[in-house]
């Protein structure tokens, strides 16, 4: 299956090389068997880590089995599992102990005085290595204690690790010290038709010792003519570990010395890399998904790979990315845009700390277009340069420019001043088109590229369409659901109702079918009141509950009327008939209204710009003015969430002086009296926020100097609290 996790084995099957290594190694494979042939040989075999070194070994191993026709054997050796130094020395030379014990069994089957005498020189070889092995593993030891000839910062000496070796040997026991031992097999196996080719594969997994170690074995233990050493390893990596480990100036010169020739693990071809994930990517979709990537997504997910892949330099990295893709897309293939969940892994892989940055980034956005928090401007710049640094260059065809991030992420902007690089606004189709996706970018959806759920500020998608649904199956319920998200907070403090307001914006309005709009419109005339007792508080730096409903309100209408004249008129005519949110219906939505047409103020709003028709308008009020005359209306003013709003939008409507009647009957009681002056009180901020109660608001309902002269009658009785408050109220009035 697709979708199973690649384990990023090296390969071992031909039939699976998709970067040419199978050709590379049928051309090295000749130059190393000849390198087996002479006096020995140390051959590196160089790439970066994930380049594919190991699985260019394997082939050459399948291509060395047969040089052994030629007397050429292959032993390979993993110095990094190799708990000590022995096992280093003694994985080589038992091997090599073994071959020529198997070729001296051959030449006593095959019988004959020269195969005898060739058979008698082997067995003498064999002896040697045997002896030669425990001896040269005692000395590491010794060789520890003078680990002070190599000097910190001293000038490097050629042949250091042989004099390492000559002091061990001056501390061994007597009989045929190790220089004498290897001497004897050196010119024991010049004499012999045999030779050997010694792979040593992941050095650059070695700790610093272990490295020195490797070195010596191969310079100095065991350096036999007609042996080569194909070492494997990561150049810089392992010229660090031999910088530490022998305390030299200069690793990769003393690499240098050891080794005589180097092969580079070349480069992909330009677009291997990206081919190879782009192949399997869409293999991914499709098994996923159960269809084809095509159209818009396939074009997008071919430039998503062009520019995001540009950063990939080795097959392991391929095979990351495509394993992130493999773990987590099937979990979230709803929620997400799998062009962009692509770019983000690609991003992972190849330049971690951007894909930091944008987890970061894309968290502290979503609040901000959620309206759940802000950004200081020194908190911006520090951003805007954490981004130049991580995409230092410009222009549209790099993929490591701010440009080109652009193309997926909002708000950001290859521009000079750090503070506005980031956070910059976005068109409301913009957005909407993102959330439509469900793209990177979209506020609704970028956590579960990150962590395969929604934010917890959001309303996740089944609940905002199942909200939509109701809209247009069942008013009364979809009202219902409208109330509790009022009384909901989220981790901002900010209720669930106003994200649901938030996300009915005119990009979303604009998708809403005839139905869906009615029963929004009714839905919000029904349970606005309950919304702004529960959050009807006055905002310094953004609109009210109440005016974001009113946006929305209108929005549905106008997009009503493009569907459906007569079904708008019907639904205006409906809800200030029957509408529950009376406060809001006369203080709020109709008396702004009334301002937009002229028939109140004097900045009335051109005719074009007007949800309702004058006529339509018209025939609403006549509704309302007959309700709020009515005694049943009239009894419901004093639980009121805004009875203030109500009372002005009471005047506007009637034109008359019912609302003050009521206003003067109602302050006939002590407490009705206090209670109507705190609901006048109006609203501001300096320093603080202040709630000033002004001689011009009480004039409307009130005699101001009755008024003061009553206050000052009750500042000594049980309501001196209240009443001092409101003086209070009255004397910041005036400054």
């Amino acid at each position: 299956m697709t979708t199973v996790l690649d384990s990023d084995r090296a390969l071992e099957n031909e039939a699976e090389d998709q970067f040419g290594f199978v050709g590379m190694a049928k051309r090295l494979a000749p130059s190393i068997v000849e390198a087996s042939k002479g006096d020995g040989m140390v051959i590196g075999l160089e790439g970066r880590w994930g380049s594919g070194k190991t699985s260019l070994l394997n082939f050459l191993r399948t291509e060395l089995v047969a040089a052994e026709n030629e007397g050429i054997h292959t032993i390979t050796i993993a110095p990094w599992l190799n708990g000590d130094t022995s096992s280093m020395v003694a994985s080589l030379l038992e091997p090599m102990t073994a071959i020529l014990k198997t070729k001296e069994d051959e030449i006593a089957a095959a019988g004959g005085e020269q195969q005898n005498a060739a058979k008698e020189q082997i067995a003498e070889v064999g002896k040697l290595l045997r002896d030669y092995g425990p001896k040269t593993a005692r000395r590491i030891a010794s060789v520890a204690n003078v680990a002070g000839y190599f000097i910190p910062g001293g000038q490097l000496v050629g042949d250091a690790l042989g004099a390492v070796g000559n002091a061990a040997d001056q501390l061994m026991p007597s009989g045929p010290t190790p220089s004498e031992l290897k001497q004897k097999i050196a010119q024991k196996i010049q004499e012999l038709d045999v030779g050997f080719v010694v792979i040593l594969d992941d050095l650059d997994r070695l700790e610093p010792e272990q490295a020195v170690e490797v070195v010596r074995l191969v310079r100095s233990v065991a350096d036999f003519p007609r042996v080569a050493y194909l070492m494997c390893y990561d150049r810089e990596v392992l010229a660090q570990a031999l910088k530490t480990g022998l305390k030299v100036a200069d690793g990769d010169l003393f690499l240098q010395k050891i080794v005589q020739l180097t092969f580079n693990i070349p480069l992909p071809e330009p677009f291997d890399l990206r081919t190879q994930f782009r192949d399997e990517a869409k293999a991914i979709y499709a098994e996923v998904m159960g269809t084809d990537a095509d159209g818009e997504l396939l074009n997008d997910l071919g430039s998503a790979v062009d520019r995001e892949g540009m950063g990939l330099s080795t097959p392991r990295e391929v095979k990351l990315a495509l394993n992130s893709i493999r773990f987590v897309f099937p979990q979230v293939k709803d929620d997400v845009y799998f062009p962009d969940f692509c770019r983000l892994h690609l991003i992972k892989t190849t330049n971690y700390k951007l894909y930091q940055w944008l987890e970061v980034y894309l968290s502290v956005r979503s609040v901000l277009v959620t309206g759940d928090a802000t950004v200081a401007s020194d908190e911006k710049a520090k951003m805007g340069e954490q981004l130049k640094t991580l995409l230092p260059s410009k222009g549209p065809d790099s993929g490591r420019s701010i440009w080109s991030l652009s193309r997926f992420i909002p708000g950001v902007a290859d521009v000079e001043e750090a503070e506005k690089r980031v956070f910059n606004t976005m068109n409301s189709a913009a957005v909407s088109e993102a959330i439509t996706l469900k793209r990177l970018g979209s506020p609704l959806h970028y956590r579960f590229y990150f962590a395969l759920t929604g934010p917890k500020t959001v309303m996740p998608d089944d609940d905002f369409n199942g909200l939509l649904a109701l809209a247009r199956a069942n008013v009364v319920q979809l009202t219902i659901r409208l109330t509790e998200e009022v009384m909901k907070r989220r981790s901002s403090g900010k209720t669930w109702f106003e994200h649901v307001l938030n996300r009915l914006d005119d990009e979303c309005i604009a998708g809403l079918d005839e139905a869906q709009l009615v029963g929004i419109v009714k839905a919000l005339s029904g349970m606005m009141d309950a919304a702004m007792a529960e959050d009807g508080e006055q905002r310094a730096f953004s609109l009210s509950l109440d005016g974001i409903a009113n946006m929305v309100i209108k929005s549905c209408l106008m997009r009503l009327h493009g569907l459906n004249p007569e079904t708008q008129a019907e639904t205006v005519r409906q809800i200030a008939r029957e509408g529950q949110a009376i406060n809001w219906l006369v203080g709020k939505f109709f008396r702004s209204q009334l301002f937009r047409h002229g028939k109140v103020g004097n900045e009335a709003d051109s005719p074009d710009q007007w949800e309702i028709s004058d006529e339509v308008l018209n025939e609403a009020i006549e509704i309302l003015k007959a309700r709020v005359s009515e005694q049943a209306t009239k009894e419901l003013i004093p639980n009121l969430p805004d009875i203030s709003a109500y009372l002005y939008g009471w005047l506007n409507i009637t034109e008359d002086d019912q609302a003050i009647d009521w206003v003067r009957e109602y302050s006939e009681t002590d407490e009705g009296f206090l209670s109507i002056l705190n609901h006048l009180r109006g609203w501001s901020m300096s320093d603080k926020v202040y709630y000033p109660l002004s001689k011009e608001t009480v004039e409307r309902f009130l005699d101001w100097d009755d008024t003061a002269k009553r206050l000052d009658d009750l500042k000594d009785g049980k309501f001196a609290d209240q009443v001092a408050e409101l003086q209070l109220a009255i004397s910041q009035s005036r400054h």
